[in-house]
């Protein structure tokens, strides 16, 4: 082939009716490419396919050591993050993907809007409180829930870094059924994403290097004044006591989203909270695919897997 030097030869196609081939496909809509330094518009973010932004973001990667055990990376093709060198659970997907759960990525970038108040329980490094606080803008308030002090450290600063520091916080506690009680939080520093609530005396896993530490409990109730937008919660088995504490909240919340992960055999009465639950909301699920589905109490109480609830009365 010879021809231009900046253009590809088109694939062979197979010639059509009077021997005539039909016209090349028209190429599907791609932001700049990475090589030319472009991060990702918000256009990109929306409009591009899971498949087509997970490669955007991909060839948009980059990381930096800063710290001996802390790394700067780009995650979603524009933001900055400070992630922890030891964490070998979601810090990896950050460095070497750029982004973290991708249909729930996708969720956030289809309903958080301008002006919204968004809570995201279980914030971990705040790559969801990073995202939501520039989804809702200078207009809206993003609290970031993380009791581990280590990822509430890193939380604030990437809120920070990222120049949400005068529309996001990060609240250090443990969303739970009741306020002003200290629980204490378990955690491994090599999977801090797992961290989650144990009862007090609760002897240590043989073999396993796990840190203990008391932290504030409190109800999401007492988190926030007023109506709430949307709220994340992931907290590895504390969704109970999360849903027990923000009855109050619901309440004035009435066009609320509440995108939660459950597992019934980490709860101690799954059945009735998934009936109050219901009692409230249609039940929905956020498949991997993207996709919200209604989902009965029944199959959620079966699975031996997560179940990321869509709780809202809203049409999505």
């Amino acid at each position: 082939w010879s021809g231009s030097p900046d253009r590809k030869p088109s694939a062979w196609q197979p010639p059509g009716p009077q021997g005539r081939r039909p016209p090349p496909a028209a190429d599907p809509p791609w932001p700049a490419p990475a090589a030319d330094g472009s991060l990702l518009a918000d256009e990109d973010l929306r409009a591009l396919v899971p498949s087509a932004l997970e490669k955007a973001v991909r060839i948009r990667c980059h990381t930096v050591p800063v710290e001996p055990s802390i790394i700067l990376c780009r995650v979603l093709g524009r933001f900055k993050m400070l992630v922890d060198g030891r964490d070998i659970a979601l810090s990896p997907h950050l460095m070497l993907d750029g982004y973290w759960e991708m249909w729930t990525t996708t969720f956030m970038l289809r309903h958080a809007a301008p002006g919204m108040v968004a809570i995201d329980v279980g914030a971990n490094l705040g790559y969801f409180s990073v995202l939501l606080a520039h989804l809702v803008g200078p207009t809206g308030r993003v609290i970031a829930v993380e009791p581990n002090p280590r990822l509430a450290q890193l939380a604030e600063r990437n809120l920070a870094l990222n120049g949400f520091w005068h529309t996001a916080r990060v609240e250090r506690i443990a969303a739970g059924a009741t306020s002003g009680q200290p629980v204490q939080f378990r955690f491994m520093a090599s999977d801090p994403k797992n961290g989650h609530v144990v009862e007090a005396g609760a002897g240590l896993p043989p073999g396993e290097a796990m840190v203990e530490i008391a932290v504030p409990g409190m109800r999401l109730d007492d988190v926030v004044a007023g109506p709430v937008d949307l709220i994340k919660i992931d907290i590895e088995g504390a969704e109970e006591q999360a849903w027990a504490g923000m009855t109050r909240l619901l309440d004035a919340s009435p066009a609320i989203i509440v995108l939660m992960e459950f597992n019934a055999f980490r709860c101690r009465t799954p059945d009735e909270t998934l009936a109050g639950m219901q009692a409230r909301f249609p039940l929905r699920e956020l498949r991997l695919d993207g996709a919200v589905v209604p989902v009965e109490a029944e199959a959620i109480l079966r699975r031996r897997e997560d179940t990321l609830l869509v709780l809202t009365r809203r049409d999505l």
